[in-house]
């Protein structure tokens, strides 16, 4: 571990060097293990490949599975630490899949044998050529486990350079709610994407979220996709701002109903006041920032946000500003909170603070107005 301050007033830091010391550090804070109720459900094992782990944190970690997200090596092999984690997690087994422990997404056979042998863990496996497929494959999963398909549904590019990162607010979401996902390319929709939208059944048809702008997911596309339902963006000028109006994001409204009842859909965190939790990374650090999307599952519940290494992009600086807590009494104030994810390779000391002050309750001392002296006193 480096010897770095890991820890401010409002936020604190889990400093992975690498992303399969970064997914352990995740499930060692969220999953106690010492009880039926503090434990993982099952856990999920993906090579360190972005697409791959970005699809199955997105449509397996909800419940009924409640499942963290590891890593296999570089070279695709279950290390000795990551064994030991599987080994103390000790997963109850998912009650609607007969009980499965792990989930192994595209991983060796030779590597699910091991886990089979030395753990004893009765493992699902899955395995796709490519991410449009993989994700036909959860959703037809998750139809069968839980006997319905989730109308509202996520989409991301697969083939825009930023595609994921525009998403990945999008994708915490998922984890944290258990909606849709599916992935569509820049300028047309893939055969396995409309089966997945076919298979849905709102008064609408399906409720679809394109994340990213016309830039990154075309209007060709998104008029296209009227076809299946109703087509809505969550998207901003770049992707800090993306997922900052993925923050504040809510759609709320009937999805389906009866004269005397009716199904609700509520997609979004719609943060707009103080008072929550947020998970913080680096844009270009994506393979850490997936698994870490299990703080909004199980962990202090919020939304994921993107830094650069050495700053606060403006698009966070004026959400978090936005939301930023008003002092009251020392015992009444209502607080935010960070988790950082990453060590200072990937996000520094100095952003850190810059969040941690974005995040208290304490003016700027260069605002347009001299702090009295009790304001000067309070910020000591």
């Amino acid at each position: 571990m480096q010897n770095e301050a890991n820890f401010t007033a409002y936020t604190v830091r889990l400093p992975g060097r690498t992303p399969e010391e970064q997914a352990i550090l995740l499930t060692q804070t969220v999953y106690p293990a010492t009880r039926e109720d503090n434990a993982v459900g099952a856990i999920i094992l993906v090579p360190q490949d972005e697409i791959i782990a970005f699809t199955a944190m997105q449509r397996i970690t909800h419940m009924p599975v409640n499942a963290p997200l590891m890593y296999l090596t570089k070279d695709n092999h279950v290390s000795e630490a990551t064994l030991r984690e599987m080994k103390r997690l000790k997963p109850d087994g998912v009650l609607n899949d007969r009980r499965v422990d792990v989930y192994a997404v595209n991983v060796p056979e030779a590597e699910v044998n091991k886990v089979r042998e030395i753990l004893g863990y009765k493992v699902r496996t899955f395995y796709a050529k490519n991410p449009v497929q993989l994700a036909e494959i959860l959703d037809r999963w998750q139809g069968a486990l839980k006997s319905d398909h989730p109308d509202e549904v996520i989409m991301s590019a697969l083939d825009h350079p930023d595609g994921m990162k525009h998403g990945i607010g999008a994708m915490g979401w998922n984890a944290h709610m258990g909606r849709g996902f599916a992935w569509v390319y820049r300028d047309s929709i893939p055969e396995a994407t409309k089966r997945i939208l076919e298979r849905r059944s709102g008064d609408h048809g399906s409720y679809i979220y394109l994340t990213g702008g016309p830039d990154v997911i075309s209007n060709k596309v998104a008029k296209e996709l009227g076809r299946y339902g109703l087509v809505r963006r969550i998207f901003g000028e770049n992707v800090y701002a993306s997922n900052t109006v993925n923050a504040g994001y809510k759609d709320y409204g009937r999805n389906y109903g009866w004269w005397w009842n009716w199904e609700q859909r509520a997609l979004g965190w719609g943060i707009a006041q103080a008072g929550h939790n947020f998970i913080i990374g680096n844009a270009d650090n994506m393979l850490g920032m997936i698994p870490a999307a299990v703080l909004g599952h199980m962990g202090k519940h919020g939304p994921i946000l993107l830094v650069a290494q050495d700053s606060v992009p403006q698009a966070v600086n004026k959400y978090l500003t936005m939301v930023k807590p008003f002092p009251t009494g020392p015992q009444e104030t209502i607080l935010n909170y960070a988790w950082i994810i990453g060590d200072t390779s990937t996000v520094s000391e100095a952003t850190q603070r810059e969040v941690d002050f974005l995040l208290s309750p304490f003016k700027n001392p260069k605002a347009d107005k001299p702090l009295s002296e009790a304001d000067t006193l309070q910020q000591k």
